[in-house]
């Protein structure tokens, strides 16, 4: 593969345009393509699918891509810290160092805390790429007396009651227009453009169609990808031919979440344990915080405005092989389309950036209750039925 990438781009940058080429060599050819259906490749053991699997044999392919956002984002490097443009080649030595680190941290969770993932990666590195041994001398707040901590005590009114579940979600579908016109958007077709540029010649369409049913598609003349959800299975693919139709897990996770209508729309009754979890102060804005356990598994926190209703923040804990692995949108400028309020700009943020997850971006186009008919949701342009 002859491609050539500017020397002046940024490190950053290079790293992921590598990682779109090298993907084509990482994805096992022959058998594995031939015996098993797209939509199970996922679930079989990394080693069947990848090249040149070692620390992580026996992880479900479809998380590998957590596994490495998650190394990454804790020594705040990317993709090339470790590999080359083959990412089954072992020519850099801190690859070989990061196999020693996993088998290491693996041994210590087995032998001192039954197997969970207590100690990770960031445990020690802390977004440095060299482990932080010594402690920073810092000052010291002053330490105030029990006198003058049970004064401030008794000074400090009590909390108000938060208020139910129900009260939170209610202000938030009347915020938005209400149920009776929430229930009237049957489809949507969201045109975007990334808030910091980008590739001027990608589009970004979403389109989603009820009940539960999104795809992304993000186009160029050199690259794109797509990525659906047909309301029982999920698939990617790019135009490389390297994705080959595996889907990783955060992936899978996040067209689950686009084929909401609207945020936050199956926390009524697909999320688990779901409670006011606190009050808190998000920058300027009194929020109320609303918890719950999505039916992928992943930990959210929803961040209401307690004067508007509307939801202002996203925070999603995916978890790894190595641990929770944390995404955040904010989502500002909601306007009124259609009877319907919905952000147009949503910021989207990782630790350290992690490649994999969205960028931010801002809405130029939305068209509400078009006829998207149901094969587009099944796979890519050129291989719809």
């Amino acid at each position: 593969m002859n491609k050539q990438i500017d020397p002046h781009v940024s490190p950053a940058i290079r790293a992921r345009v590598l990682l779109s080429f090298a993907a084509a060599f990482l994805y096992g050819r022959g058998a594995a393509r031939q015996t098993a259906p797209p939509e199970l490749r996922e679930d079989q053991p990394a080693e069947t699918v990848f090249k040149n699997i070692q620390s992580l044999k026996g992880m479900r392919a479809g998380d590998l891509q957590g596994a490495m956002s998650f190394i990454a984002s804790s020594l705040n490097v990317d993709c090339d810290h470790c590999h080359v443009q083959d990412f089954s080649k072992d020519e850099r030595k801190e690859k070989l160092r990061a196999r020693e680190m996993i088998r290491m941290v693996r041994q210590i969770n087995e032998e001192s805390f039954q197997g969970k993932n207590t100690v990770n990666c960031f445990t020690c590195h802390q977004g440095h790429r060299e482990p932080i041994a010594v402690a920073p001398i810092v000052p010291l707040p002053p330490r105030a007396s029990k006198a003058e901590e049970a004064s401030v005590a008794a000074r400090k009114p009590a909390s108000p009651a938060l208020p139910s579940v129900e009260e939170v979600l209610n202000h938030y579908v009347q915020a938005l227009g209400g149920q009776s016109a929430l229930d009237g958007v049957k489809s949507r077709i969201i045109k975007t453009t990334r808030l910091n540029g980008g590739n001027s010649e990608s589009i970004t369409m979403m389109y989603q169609k009820g009940p539960g049913k999104a795809l992304l598609s993000r186009e160029s003349p050199s690259y794109s990808l797509w990525v659906g959800f047909n309301g029982t299975r999920a698939w990617a693919e790019d135009s490389l031919g390297s994705y080959w139709g595996l889907l990783n897990t955060p992936q899978r996770n996040a067209i689950l979440r686009d084929a909401e209508i609207y945020q936050g729309s199956r926390l009524r009754g697909q999320y688990s344990d779901v409670k006011v979890r606190a009050a808190e102060k998000l920058g300027d804005q009194n929020t109320y915080v609303v918890s719950g356990t999505s039916p992928e598994g992943t930990s959210e926190d929803f961040y209401f405005n307690v004067g508007t209703g509307l939801l202002v923040r996203r925070q999603i804990e995916e978890q790894t092989v190595f641990g929770g692995f944390q995404v955040r949108a904010d989502f500002e400028d909601y306007r009124e389309i259609g009877g319907v309020k919905m952000p147009f700009v949503v910021r989207w943020s990782s630790p350290a950036g992690a490649w994999g997850t969205r960028t931010s971006f801002k809405v130029l186009d939305v068209q509400q209750n078009e006829n998207i008919p149901d094969k587009k949701f099944e796979g890519p342009p050129s291989k719809s039925p």
